[in-house]
């Protein structure tokens, strides 16, 4: 009903029915969100050179989503540094676009995992019986992506929830969505945490409810959680009690301080031949470190129920291969961390410069042994 009533307003969206604006000042885009001021926008609006400043420092990569970019001039732009979505308004003219370049094509493709898991799922491995666990910020509950795969939402959340950044959806779908997910059978249980500065007691909260959970469930005599993914956590001091309860259990507990090399693919390369991808941000690569998928991705929008996002810019490493832990699991039920990364880097690809990149199927080939 919601969307229906919508539906005049928002004809134009792939899901009528709007459920989070965000903060309008970042997510609404004039040029005036790239500097650029005054009556010769049309002429200024220079987005293949421009470079965003952060806090961090100065980035090549480039946020277009929900924005309007149709004055620009984008035929020279490498749309894998850029992020954008079912919103974003381009170029009318074609010779103003990238060249062979169709965003809804272009997203559509990036939904692939990649490296192979689709050809997994082929083979029925896709994660049914398993579970996961996630303790990251608010996510868009209803997006048609992943709401089949949430099991529940545990919501520990003590502040203001009605302006939550909702992007914990990218993450869920990255491990358990339909169409974008490594382990789309798998079941999933959010736990919503605040985040302040400096104080991870929420996230040591959380986890006890995690390894509750799994007990509760070990029980009812069904699979207890096996991978918890605490996302955005740099730092463990204040969680050692409730990081060995886990262990104990037998959950494996994956964080963002664990070193791996995020990769990203190629322009127009193809998401299943690792010979098209490089290392995110040209960044100097550990050749002997394990690399996995983290950019360059299509992932769900948070603004409503069927929209998506092309993400160049947030790492999703983390979920990407806990999504695999769980199909190794599918195949090995007794799988440990331990072994898993072990195997993970026996069979994976080298590719000088970059590292060994995780080769799924060979993985899970060796693991059904």
């Amino acid at each position: 009903m919601a969307g229906a009533l919508n539906a005049k307003q928002n004809k134009l969206l792939s899901s009528p029915l709007k459920i989070w604006y965000g903060n309008d000042e970042y997510n609404y885009s004039t040029p005036e969100r790239f500097g650029i001021k005054g009556p010769a926008v049309r002429e200024n609006l220079d987005l293949v050179n421009y470079t965003e400043v952060h806090s961090y420092g100065v980035s090549s990569y480039l946020h277009i989503n929900n924005c309007d970019v149709s004055a620009a001039d984008l035929s020279g732009l490498d749309i894998s540094k850029a992020t954008f979505d079912d919103f974003t308004i381009w170029p009318q003219d074609i010779s103003k676009m990238p060249k062979d370049f169709n965003p809804q094509e272009f997203m559509e493709k990036r939904k692939n995992p990649g490296l192979g898991i689709r050809q997994l799922h082929k083979q029925g491995i896709e994660g049914k019986g398993w579970n996961i666990a996630i303790i990251d910020a608010s996510v868009l509950r209803p997006h048609l992506e992943y709401r089949d795969s949430l099991a529940d939402y545990i919501n520990l959340k003590d502040g203001d929830l009605s302006r939550a950044y909702a992007n914990g959806g990218w993450g869920v779908s990255v491990m358990v969505g339909k169409t974008c997910g490594v382990a789309p059978k798998a079941k999933l249980y959010y736990f919503a945490v605040d985040f302040v500065d400096n104080d991870y007691s929420t996230y040591a909260r959380a986890l006890d409810k995690v390894c509750d959970l799994h007990q509760n469930l070990k029980s009812l005599g069904q699979n207890g959680i096996d991978v918890v993914v605490l996302n955005n956590l740099y730092d463990k001091e204040n969680l050692a009690e409730a990081l060995q309860r886990a262990r104990k259990l037998g959950i494996f507990v994956y964080t963002s301080l664990v070193n791996q090399t995020a990769l990203e693919c190629r322009m127009y390369g193809d998401v299943d031949d690792p010979d098209d991808y490089v290392v995110h941000n040209n960044r100097v690569s550990d050749e002997n470190s394990l690399c996995l998928i983290g950019y360059g991705q299509t992932v769900p929008c948070q603004y409503t129920i069927g929209s998506y996002l092309f993400n160049a810019t947030s790492n999703l490493r983390t979920f990407w291969l806990a999504g695999l832990y769980i199909l190794g699991k599918c195949v090995k039920e007794n799988l440990t961390s331990e072994k898993f990364f072990k195997m993970a880097f026996d069979t994976g690809d080298y590719r000088k410069g970059i590292g060994v990149i995780v080769n799924p199927q060979k993985l899970i080939a060796q693991l059904s042994k």
